[in-house]
């Protein structure tokens, strides 16, 4: 049996989100740590993938609007990097936002980070500037969605344009 084959993705509640905290841990440092920690906490979705009973993975969601969504961080546990589990959160995640309705998802990626670009590249995401959000959805909106997304400087802002599925 493959690792693909024996990898679950399931919804966390709530109240079992601690059990992720070691894979933040392992994945970001100083303001990210702190920010994802916080974000584990409240975020709408939480996916994560486990392996033999084990956590390894997560990836973090949440819909900005009815149709628009975005992937605040996906992670994957040190021992278990390189071998696709990234690849199979984003797609899970890109799934869930399909059946959701929604038509565009974002990301943000530290613009050193290219193991995070070429994941999130090879999934269909382009990198746009806040000038082509602006004109594709007007300035006001696009200074909203750039606050919600906490984009700072030093981060990339990555788009994808889906179609939701039809009922």
């Amino acid at each position: 049996m493959t690792l693909r084959e024996e990898l679950t993705i399931e919804d966390v509640p709530y109240e079992k989100r601690k059990d992720l905290v070691s894979i933040l841990e392992e994945s970001f440092e100083g303001m990210y740590l702190w920010h994802s920690r916080k974000t584990l906490e409240k975020i709408e979705v939480v996916k994560a993938a486990t392996h033999r009973g084990k956590k390894v993975g997560l990836a973090m969601l949440k819909r900005l609007d009815s149709r628009l969504g975005y992937v605040y961080y996906v992670a994957v546990s040190r021992d278990y990097r390189g071998l696709g589990i990234g690849g199979l959160l984003l797609d899970n995640s890109l799934e869930y936002f399909i059946e959701s309705g929604v038509v565009e998802v974002f990301a943000a990626v530290e613009e050193d980070n290219v193991e995070s670009i070429e994941l999130f590249k090879s999934r269909g995401f382009d990198q746009i500037s806040f000038s082509e959000l602006a004109k594709k959805m007007g300035r006001l909106k696009a200074a909203t969605l750039w606050s919600k997304m906490l984009v700072v400087p030093g981060e990339l802002l990555l788009h994808k344009q889906i179609s939701p599925k039809l009922i």
